[in-house]
């Protein structure tokens, strides 16, 4: 089991496995919080990786610390810092005119045996978040692993068949929302501590109604609240907002 501290909240990840070692990596979307990275990155288990997707690199900057690695065409990045990657050896460049995306180029590097969690993922444009939703989708299902995005403002996970998800907040703090959506076609799954409890319910990817869920009331006043979520089948994706 994994367990990931984010500022907002404590995340849990039972996939049967050992504790896995983190791949962390920030892409071009929206900027995470300089302390929110700060404070995540200090909290990581193990010796995390630490990767970026070319303007991911102005992200680490801004919360001054390096990436270990850099990918892309460096057409967004800052020149001075994308220079100083190349002369230190850290950048992969590849031309502007390509037909992958930076954040393709990046999975296609990233250790397949760690856990990978993403930033800069988010915002931005739409079709830019949509390509890099289905992107990870399809790389968490294709290799049956749980894949986390994560910034200030909201934790996304790619959960798989058969694996466990626990989320706990911060004391005196819940989550603004709990949802589900089937990545694929359809997908069973069972979840506790929201208002509206699933038991082994069957969720389709073309009506997304397991959606602004929140934490009960009795869930609240216990001693350690949480949100307990299992994928029994199929792949879901799990999110978190605030």
């Amino acid at each position: 089991m994994n367990k990931l501290f984010f500022p907002q909240g404590t995340l849990h990840i039972d996939d049967n496995q050992p504790v896995r070692e983190i791949a962390f990596s920030i892409c071009g979307g929206r900027k995470p919080a300089a302390g929110w990275l700060q404070m995540t990155a200090e909290k990581l288990p193990g010796t995390p990786e630490f990767f970026a997707a070319d303007r991911g690199l102005n992200y680490y900057h801004a919360a001054r610390f390096y990436p270990d690695k850099v990918i892309g065409d460096g057409d967004s990045a800052d020149p001075v810092l994308w220079q100083q990657a190349v002369e230190q050896g850290k950048a992969e460049v590849f031309p502007v005119d390509k037909n992958e995306t930076d954040l393709q180029l990046l999975l296609e590097i990233l250790p397949p045996e760690k856990l990978w969690i993403l930033s800069g993922v988010y915002g931005g444009r739409l079709d830019h978040l949509l390509s890099a939703f289905e992107t990870l989708g399809t790389a968490a299902l294709q290799k049956n692993r749980t894949i986390v995005l994560a910034d200030e403002r909201e934790i996304t996970v790619f959960v798989p068949a058969g694996v466990k998800i626990k989320f706990y907040p911060p004391a005196e703090e819940t989550p603004v929302a709990v949802s589900l959506l089937s990545f694929t076609e359809k997908s069973k799954v069972s979840i506790t501590g929201t208002k509206w409890q699933l038991e082994e319910t069957e969720l389709s990817r073309n009506n997304p109604f397991a959606i602004s869920n929140e934490m009960s009331e009795t869930e609240i006043i216990r001693e350690l609240p949480h949100v307990s979520f299992t994928c029994h089948t199929g792949m879901t994706v799990f999110y978190i907002a605030g």
